[in-house]
């Protein structure tokens, strides 16, 4: 879809509290108080459940409002940087919800300390981070107790790192020109594991203006220490006319957590805002980023002084982007939906807000690109004559013939940002894709993305060509480094599937480890040191082998590292280069600090011209294999057996390379 922009002069600062209306914000007052209703998700007979609807497409997010055309300005985004900054040594990577019927997915997810909550059109599903699926029920069914609409869609899921809760989000809807409603329908977990018990509200959200009534379409929600707060495109209901902006609604946190949904609504004159997730208890607002004009981004501000909520508005200057033209094209033709410039979503984290949305290649080139924003909010509002600005931005070009929609931001305790977003093109059904940035890296640069995950299916046949409508990424909240992402490919038959992946960007660049000396476990020791072991360079630690009863032919060595940096090892690979006879294999194995013993971690094929392996591990194995004084001791064991009862010969076993790399945590 094309979007028309409008000229405008200067963008104004603007603010309101909960008392008083100026300009673009307006207070609606305290809404009717909802008393929650006690949800067991372990009564659900099956608890994986999935039902599926057929042909249901959800509400077409046709674009209502024109982002004018702000002040021209001379600043640039960023762009990529030649290598990528995604470490995948400890992630995870399984299959998500698929097809449920709706279309499209808009799949988002929440990490809590032992699960992963996911959420779709309309189900919604508890993961372990092992990828074990343990419920999956619809949207109905799991809000059956407080009579959602016939109609729900757009689910949203947060974990509050602060509060220890999950909170999810559905939208419900009967539009009608008599009667209709519209409603917020929201499931808060009573403890860090969904699993457990829920409480359950049903929200009133529509707006009635004179003789016209709005249903919320699109939400977000975001949560400091004191507060939930969400929002919504207002539209027009059938039988009425017109655009009614955006509605934000707060909740006291600790109210609705013990169980009490007391809603305090505005009225705002914009267009799609994101609120942000905060990731640290002293954030004193939830901010929220929307698209105000191609050369500006509007900032607000939720902050809370005892009962009363008050919303301040702040205009940043971004670089001048172009709306892309709303679809790109994929397998077989099909123009695949990307949406507009709204923004998709928002985080903060230590005094920053990032956000991304989806923007033209150029002026030239409508494309879909990634763009993405890094404000800092420099104690705005609390300290009075401050202002939020831009610190970084950058934006993400597609390759020929591809684009890139859907971005989702997200930033780590240390400072990396990580990035998630769709690829689509003539050739590709959808690819889901990452990029991410360390702290010390050039301002506005991320690295150069890769491939998180690829469709199962050449070709995507969704009967309505919707894509998204948004993608999610979140931090693991055991560490607060490591990303886990969701987005949507195409599937069994070609239907949409979602995937869930993790990974991390603040990991230090590894080292390599060499070995302190080495001794020979099986065979004679002919010729090599251990600096032989350290580089691939055809100069070898050569072993004869030597017959071993009911094995064969067997030679190795056992070679000993010490890790040289004080932190603790963020990752850990080995890697072995060797050679022998043809149909002789090597072991690998790592002394076990815990019990003693030497654990087999892998094993490679020999040839006389060589093999390699590299052996990752898991942070798990690390804190087995790694001893209190950075010790690690590896065995390499060549075994030649005997076959159709005849011995076989005696050879050399040659290593190349048995060495580490490792890094440290930062």
């Amino acid at each position: 879809m094309n979007i028309k922009l409008k000229a405008i002069g200067t963008v104004l600062m603007v603010a309101v509290t909960a008392t008083s209306v100026f300009g673009q914000v307006r207070s609606m007052g305290v809404g009717k108080s909802v008393v929650g209703v006690t949800m067991d998700p372990k009564k659900f007979n099956p608890q994986i459940d999935k039902s599926v609807k057929t042909r249901t497409a959800e509400k077409d997010h046709e674009m209502k409002f024109d982002y004018p055309v702000g002040q021209i300005n001379n600043l640039v985004t960023g762009g990529v940087l030649p290598d990528p900054r995604i470490n995948f040594s400890n992630g995870s990577f399984f299959p998500g919800i698929s097809a449920t019927g709706w279309e499209p997915p808009d799949p988002d997810i929440a990490v809590g300390p032992t699960h992963i909550v996911e959420v779709v059109n309309s189900s919604i599903a508890f993961i372990k981070k092992d990828g074990t699926k343990v419920l999956e029920q619809t949207g109905q069914k799991f809000f059956q107790s407080i009579s959602p609409e016939a109609f729900d869609f757009d689910p949203k899921i947060i974990y509050d790192q602060i509060g220890k809760r999950f909170v999810m989000l559905d939208l419900g809807l009967n539009d009608a020109a008599t009667g209709g409603t519209s409603s917020f329908l929201i499931g808060v977990s009573n403890t860090p594991d969904p699993t457990g018990t829920w409480k359950l509200f049903k929200v009133d959200v529509k707006q009635t203006v004179g003789s016209n009534n709005y249903w919320l379409d699109y939400p977000g929600i975001g949560y400091n220490n004191s507060m939930v707060c969400m929002t919504g495109n207002m539209f027009a209901m059938t039988g009425s006319s017109g655009f009614n902006g955006v509605q934000i609604i707060c909740f006291d946190k600790a109210a609705l957590y013990s169980g009490t949904a007391t809603p305090t609504k505005f009225s705002s004159n914009g267009f799609t805002m994101q609120l942000a997730k905060t990731e640290d208890s002293t954030t004193p607002c939830v901010y929220g980023v929307e698209t105000e004009s191609n050369t500006s981004m509007r900032i607000t501000a939720i902050s809370k002084t005892g009962s009363a909520f008050n919303v301040t508005q702040a205009s940043v200057t971004v670089p001048q982007w172009s709306g892309d033209q709303g679809f790109i094209t994929g397998p077989g033709g099909v123009n695949v939906q990307t949406n507009d410039p709204r923004q998709l979503v928002a985080t903060s984290f230590n005094g920053r807000v990032l956000s991304s949305h989806s923007v033209a290649v150029s002026n030239n080139d409508g494309r879909p690109a990634a763009r993405w924003y890094d404000f800092k909010t420099n104690n705005w509002p609390i300290s009075a004559g401050n202002s939020p600005s831009l610190n970084q931005s950058g934006q993400l070009n597609p390759p020929a013939g591809h684009g890139y929609s859907f971005p989702a931001i997200q930033i780590d305790k240390k400072g990396g940002v990580g990035m998630t977003f769709s690829m689509i093109g003539s050739s590709t059904p959808g690819k889901v894709m990452g990029t991410g940035r360390r702290s010390n890296d050039p301002l506005g640069t991320m690295g150069n993305p890769i491939v998180l995950d690829n469709s199962t299916a050449g070709t995507y046949t969704g009967f309505s060509s919707r894509w998204g409508d948004y993608f999610d990424l979140e931090l693991d909240p055991l560490d607060s480094t490591t990303f886990w992402a969701v987005g949507m490919g195409a599937g069994n038959a070609g239907k949409w599937q979602t995937y869930i992946k993790s990974f991390k960007i603040s990991v230090a660049d590894p080292i390599s480890v060499f070995a302190s000396g080495f001794t020979t476990v099986a065979g004679t020791w002919m010729s090599g040191t251990k600096a032989n072991l350290n580089t691939i360079d055809n100069t070898t630690l050569d072993i004869q082998s030597q017959l071993v009863s009911g094995l064969g032919q067997v030679a190795g060595f056992n070679s000993v590292y010490t890790i040289p940096f004080s932190g603790a090892v963020e990752a850990m690979r080995v890697n072995v280069t060797a050679s022998g006879p043809t149909g002789a294999s090597a072991i690998i194995l790592l002394k076990n600090y815990r019990t003693g013993a030497f654990d087999q971690i892998s094993t490679m094929g020999l040839s006389p011209t060589g093999s390699t392996k590299g052996v990752d591990l898991s942070v798990s194995q690390i804190a087995n294999y790694v001893s209190s004084t950075k010790q690690v001791s590896l065995i390499v064991r060549a075994v030649n057996p005997a076959r159709s009862g005849k011995s076989p010969t005696v050879y050399i076993f040659r290593t190349d390379r048995a060495m580490l790399d490792a890094s440290e945590a930062l």
